[in-house]
């Protein structure tokens, strides 16, 4: 058939495929549904911890996003939120914030015994399932710009943030133009959930670069480049590739072209150039040097894709994502194929970049080339 004869329709399929396996888990979903409920509410309904003030509490980070990766064995996902307060930062001080917020959750009975002073917020580790960092902040103007001022312990001072703002340049980034947040409410809901096929290209390659990351800094996590970095790289990179191979390519050759020949890559929030979201390198220059190292080989790694065939492309993509997932995809993929060719009925849904078995009026599989001749 058509569709088998293109080695790169076969390729995206698989990107694709790994991309749903690397969803969390509807229990997961549900749970941390339930958990961010909870905590949120606990927060909300306290009328003297935050001196009366208003709050604004929502998601932000990966599940806010859409580019959560379930977790490695013995991993933990985590869920993000923020908690504003509507009041000025000029003249507080900054780890009374986090003071606040700390005292408050420790007078609920289950979240006392959970709870973990972190730099710049307080994180609620829930056993064997995820752990939730609740980020005090205050509003950094009055002009509704979404920056931010939150608080730093160790540097016992206010830094730059913007969230909010954040999400929306990465949705508006990958085209994407949702408008779940109320613009005015005290505890917004978490997203709903974006299923894989409907995830653009970008959102879905940031999940894959996660991935690889998790799987090449497994030993040693606290050495891995932050998420937010890597994403913020990504988004700012991307230019409306249609396909995810040609996103992470594109994205990786980007990141190297960006690295300076003196001092370091520094990497801003798009939308608050005041926080440099790289920062942490100034203090650590040898996690910088591994982050170039891991990204020239990821290159390396992602180029010989387009070469290999059979056996030897199964092997690069377990090396890349895992092996367990990726002996999962192919044998659904066999599977998928196999039984579209009996049928045949093998159609593509070429937007989605998956392989699917549809109807037989529907649009039989035309050729897609979208980085070259095979």
């Amino acid at each position: 058939m058509e569709f088998l004869q293109s080695f790169d329709n076969h390729l995206e399929d698989m990107l694709h495929r790994l991309c749903v396996r690397l969803q969390i888990t509807a229990t997961q979903r549900e749970l941390a549904e339930s958990r961010y409920k909870s905590v949120t509410e606990w927060l909300a309904a306290d009328e003297s911890t935050f001196w009366g003030k208003d709050l604004d509490i929502y998601p932000q980070g990966s599940l806010r996003i859409g580019t959560t990766v379930k977790p490695l064995a013995h991993q933990e996902f985590d869920l993000d939120l923020v908690c504003e307060i509507n009041r000025s930062w000029q003249g507080k001080n900054p780890l009374e914030l986090l003071n606040a917020m700390e005292q408050r959750l420790r007078l609920h009975k289950t979240y006392a015994p959970m709870v973990q002073r972190k730099n710049r917020c307080i994180r609620l580790n829930y056993a064997n399932e995820f752990h939730m960092d609740l980020l005090p902040a205050c509003p950094s103007d009055s002009n509704d710009s979404g920056c931010l001022k939150v608080p730093d312990r160790e540097a016992k001072d206010w830094k730059d943030s913007n969230p909010s703002g954040y999400a929306k340049w990465l949705d508006d980034r990958a085209k994407q133009y949702e408008t779940f947040l109320e613009k005015r409410a005290s505890i917004h809901p978490l997203p709903d959930e974006e299923p894989v096929e409907f995830k653009p290209p970008l959102k879905r390659a940031v999940q894959l670069i996660k991935r690889h990351r998790d799987i090449c800094f497994l030993d040693y996590p606290n050495n891995a480049p932050i998420s937010i970095v890597l994403t913020t790289l990504a988004g700012t990179i991307y230019n409306k590739q249609d396909s995810v191979y040609q996103t992470i390519e594109s994205v990786l050759s980007g990141i190297i072209s960006l690295i300076p020949g003196r001092g370091r890559l520094i990497v801003l929030n798009p939308t608050n150039k005041k926080e440099d979201l790289s920062e942490r390198w100034d203090s650590e220059p040898l996690l910088y040097g591994m982050f170039k190292r891991y990204i020239e080989d990821f290159l390396k790694q992602w180029q010989q894709l387009k070469y290999a065939r059979g056996t030897e492309l199964n092997a690069l993509i377990k090396s890349l994502f895992g092996e367990k997932v990726t002996n999962a995809v192919l044998m659904e993929q066999a599977m998928a194929i196999e039984e579209a060719r009996k049928s045949s009925r093998l159609r593509s849904s070429w937007s989605l970049g998956s392989l699917t078995v549809l109807k037989t009026s529907s649009t039989p599989v035309r050729r897609n080339t979208f980085y070259g001749e095979d």
